[in-house]
């Protein structure tokens, strides 16, 4: 028992020192106004359900650049067009870095897609490989007559589906073709639902994106991200199984493959980076992972919107 009160004291006198140290600093450098928080929490008690909406109240206090701690970690809050060019566009290098946050590190194989990954040439390399090979307007042309294909795929099974009185769930389906579609331009070739888990294709895409997204306590206090308290670091571990399970099968099909005719896609071309120094790090399967997964949720964004507004043109015609 005596240890166990030493040890909450130990903690919790590492904390005071620590916020101690911490309003020293603050008093030294010059920091956008805002609010005073609490030791540990920072100011993360003013947030509630609809954060945005507590960031413009509190914008309209303290001004469209405002510095808060938000648990043990220093933040600045933009909160207008003109402030938000500042740090995008002329200040941009400065603030190109990403935090390490607990999604990142468990779903993005440690930072290793560039939308995490930290400012450098590394990040330089790959936003150029996802650029050239899968966004540009030369690849996204290259693959309309396959777009074409599926949508047509779809059109008549709608018809049939008409023409039997059968109702149809668009937002599936649509989910669905942006999916096939995507495999497509990615993997080269579609998967069943039940390839990439049992849960499905969507489901677990939609999982990934909302733990990448939801607050997460251990990004803001570091020191009880062990604990896991919200139960976010067991789902993310989970989804990271399911994703390296499938891209390990991909990346194993294609490297076994002895079809010397087919149309490389992106898989290929970013295997023949694996082993490469060209940046000061050694491309492996992780990145390659990485990258992967960057580019599949790349294009599921932009495929969902286009496969809507084509839908929508097919349909009027019909």
């Amino acid at each position: 028992m005596s240890w166990t009160w030493i040890s909450l004291a130990l903690v919790a006198l590492f904390f005071f020192l620590q916020a101690l140290l911490w309003k020293k600093d603050t008093k030294t450098k010059r920091l956008p106004p805002g609010p005073r928080g609490y030791p540990i929490v920072g100011c993360l008690h003013l947030l509630g359900k609809f954060p945005h909406k507590d960031f413009h109240r509190l914008a309209e206090e303290y001004g469209s650049i405002m510095f808060m701690r938000l648990g043990l970690m220093p933040t600045v809050v933009v909160s207008s067009p003109q402030a938000a060019e500042q740090f995008l566009r002329t200040h941009d290098l400065t603030f190109a870095g990403r935090p390490s946050l607990e999604a990142s590190k468990y779903i993005s194989y440690g930072q290793k897609n560039f939308s995490f990954a930290p400012y450098g040439s590394y990040w330089r390399t790959v936003r150029k490989m996802c650029t050239l090979e899968l966004l540009s307007t030369v690849k996204i042309s290259a693959f309309q007559g396959m777009r074409k294909e599926e949508l047509d795929l779809l059109i008549e099974y709608i018809k049939e589906a008409a023409e039997g009185g059968v109702a149809v769930d668009i937002s599936a389906k649509v989910s669905s073709l942006s999916a096939d579609m995507t495999c497509r331009m990615v993997f080269g070739k579609k998967y069943m639902e039940e390839e990439f888990d049992e849960r499905g294709f969507k489901a677990v895409i939609q999982e990934g994106m909302t733990l990448a997204a939801i607050p997460n306590l251990g990004d803001y206090i570091p020191q009880i991200a062990s604990l896991d308290l919200q139960g976010l670091t067991k789902r993310m571990k989970a989804v990271s199984k399911v994703f390296d399970a499938f891209f390990e099968k991909i990346i194993d099909e294609h490297v076994q493959s002895k079809d010397e005719n087919r149309t490389k896609d992106f898989v290929d071309v970013m295997l023949s980076f694996l082993g490469s120094e060209e940046t000061e790090y050694k491309i492996d399967r992780e990145h390659i992972k990485a990258i992967i997964l960057e580019g599949l949720l790349l294009l599921l964004k932009q495929s969902s919107i286009k496969c809507m507004l084509a839908l929508k043109w097919k349909v009027y015609r019909i």
